[in-house]
């Protein structure tokens, strides 16, 4: 399996490999569920980019 060109899912895929249960809401994957709390792609990318497992995304 080769790595995700989209950022966002490159967000998902670091957040998982640390250990954080993130979950898509709907069918577009345009929000994310992280326990109680409900993430934009970009505040995802934020959170992963804000942990050191991503490299900042300030072009999204």
């Amino acid at each position: 399996m080769s790595e995700p060109d989209d950022p966002v899912l490159e967000a998902v895929a670091a957040l998982r490999a640390a250990g954080v249960a993130v979950a898509p809401i709907g069918d577009e994957l345009e929000r994310w569920q992280i326990g109680d709390l409900v993430f934009s792609d970009t505040d995802l990318r934020r959170l992963a980019a804000s942990r050191g497992l991503v490299e900042d995304g300030e072009s999204l």
